[in-house]
């Protein structure tokens, strides 16, 4: 998450929210769709996690294009308290029991009729959902997942950008707070690390085949797969799908399931072509903006994530 929080002048019912230019992706994530995506739900959970006091949020949003390059925090959003007008669905509480879950799932495919209560959330706000559990459908995104997710390490801009994120012992979780730990992600620390820092020696043969291996391993119980497909094109485009996303991971973690993003298949041009193929998206001015495995599985290891101080900012910070 790149948002930081600055309440200003003397008034609590106002804040500001910006985001940090060092937390962007400009080479994984060059038009920063899914950072605007990601603030969004945080706007969205901020107005959930108020209701019970009888408030929710409203932002009004600077709608500039993230840059990268920009010294210190940048506004992305005007945020105001105001009294809620109807009644909120989700208990707050199910803000922190929210998961992704790279566990196996456990082999059963999730009912339709769970699945349909998507359906309403997404198509308030301009979006659809629809899945599958067809078995073969479900191995040929699990199979474009695995390689393409190989495909992208192997290329060294992107394996460089994502390894500053990227924590390979407990005490270096512990110490940052962010980014992707190996014990999250079922991999073990030193050849998460040895993957990244020697990856001439994981192109082909027995490392490579291990490395495959255990992400497959992971994916195991897998029998239904959930995409989202709406505009994607502009930053209002990417805070609607947020704010989507957001109420449907409530409404998953209110079934008792959990969801593990299929990101790369998204981002990488030559699996989403392969994707748009199977799914008949060609020619659709709507695009397919995220893919995920959802079923039911264990309780995953919680990731180390910054504590509610450290995303407040102090005024003099802000621009």
């Amino acid at each position: 998450m790149a948002s930081r929080v600055r309440s200003p002048h003397a008034t609590s019912a106002e804040a500001e929210l910006y985001y940090d230019p060092r937390r962007l992706l400009p080479k994984t994530d060059p038009t920063s769709c899914f950072v605007v995506a990601g603030l969004a739900m945080f706007v969205e959970y901020l107005s959930v996690a108020m209701r019970p006091s009888g408030y929710a949020i409203e932002a009004t949003y600077a709608l500039q294009p993230l840059d990268p390059s920009a010294v210190g925090p940048v506004l992305f959003a005007h945020l105001r308290r105001k009294p809620a007008t109807d009644t909120e669905d989700f208990d707050r509480r199910l803000i922190l029991l929210r998961k992704t879950s790279r566990l196996p799932y456990d082999g059963r495919p999730v009912d339709d009729q769970d699945l349909q209560r998507l359906i309403p959330l997404a198509r308030e706000l301009g979006h659809d959902v629809q899945w599958s559990s067809q078995r073969s459908f479900v191995n040929w995104t699990l199979t474009l997942n695995r390689r393409t997710l190989f495909s992208d390490l192997d290329d060294p801009v992107t394996r460089g950008e994502l390894r500053r994120w990227i924590r390979c012992t407990k005490d270096e979780a512990a110490a940052a707070k962010d980014g992707l730990w190996s014990h999250c992600m079922r991999v073990p620390g030193w050849l998460f690390r040895s993957f990244c820092e020697q990856h001439e020696k994981y192109v082909t043969g027995v490392r490579r085949r291990l490395c495959e291996k255990l992400l497959m391993r992971g994916l195991a119980g897998t029998r239904s797969v959930v995409w989202w497909s709406g505009p994607f094109d502009s930053l209002e485009d990417w805070i609607r799908a947020g704010t989507v996303l957001a109420r449907t991971w409530l409404e998953l973690t209110r079934q008792g399931l959990s969801f593990h993003p299929f990101g790369s298949i998204i981002t990488n041009p030559g699996a989403y072509a392969l994707l748009k193929e199977r799914l008949g998206f060609q020619g659709s001015t709507d695009r397919v903006w995220l893919i995920a495995r959802v079923g039911r599985s264990g309780v995953p290891p919680r990731s180390y994530r910054l504590e509610t101080p450290d995303i407040f900012i102090r005024e003099r910070e802000a621009v």
